[in-house]
């Protein structure tokens, strides 16, 4: 089965994701970009994920849990589970590090907690944003230990990367590279290409963003195993970059009902 799949998301529950990121909504503006693979990943949490995997069995999408995890170098690394359990056993691990910096709204931005209908049904009171006390070898180790993958995030910017805060990529036990949605896929300017599977998503904040950057991936069943199986061999996986998918996309769907 083709799967064309947009992995880094952030929903109301991110400090920087807009309050109308609830997990229907996203889940409803990918259906109309042409996604059927997707994955929640919120700053340092998964506690949207309940709402996430209730939505997602509705809609009939293909889904992961993940959290995008600030590790202690203040490197973003995105850690993705196919069990709801696994995540939130790595959300507490996560969350109990993080330092006891209550969160302000007003400077930082809500930090909601909601269900399938949208209801918000509490706040995370620790600030999402802050660096957990894993470093990146340590949390790549326990994800694994988790039976999840490792892919540290936009590899290419210049803040929250390893390019930026070690100033080099570590030969790691990492699943894949992902580069944002401003990487030049066919130039490849960091030479990234064939030292690991090379992955591209979105990194949407905003409904508008979901989408601009997804990957086709070839399964039998969008799971942690059978991702893990493709971005271990050879064959690098498919990556587009088109920001006029949606629009294309949503005028079909308004089309074709």
């Amino acid at each position: 089965m083709i799967f064309r799949a947009d992995l880094h998301l952030h929903s109301c529950l991110s400090p920087c994701g807009g309050l109308d990121m609830s997990p229907s909504a996203i889940v409803q503006r990918a259906r109309e970009c042409g996604l059927n693979a997707l994955a929640l990943t919120d700053h340092n949490t998964a506690r949207n994920s309940p709402a996430w995997q209730e939505v997602c069995r509705a809609y009939g999408l293909a889904h992961l849990f993940g959290i995008e995890v600030n590790t202690t170098e203040e490197a973003h690394i995105l850690c993705y589970f196919d069990q709801l359990e696994a995540v939130m056993e790595l959300d507490r691990l996560i969350y109990d590090s993080l330092p006891n910096v209550r969160n302000d709204p007003v400077r930082f931005g809500d930090q909601v907690i909601v269900n399938a209908e949208e209801e918000i049904e509490g706040e995370v009171e620790k600030y999402l944003h802050g660096a957990a006390a894993y470093s990146v070898g340590d949390l790549t180790v326990l994800v694994h230990e988790l039976g999840g993958l490792v892919v540290p995030s936009h590899v290419d910017r210049d803040a929250f990367s390893l390019t930026s805060q070690l100033g080099f990529i570590p030969e790691d036990d990492f699943d894949a590279l992902e580069v944002s949605r401003h990487y030049d896929l066919e130039s490849d300017p960091l030479s990234l290409r064939g030292r690991y599977a090379m992955l591209t998503n979105s990194d949407a904040h905003t409904l508008d963003s979901i989408g601009t950057r997804f990957n086709t991936f070839e399964l039998e069943a969008f799971t942690v195993e059978a991702l893990y199986a493709l971005l271990h061999r050879e064959q690098q996986p498919e990556a587009t970059d088109r920001s006029d998918q949606c629009e294309r996309q949503k005028r079909e769907t308004h089309r074709h009902p």
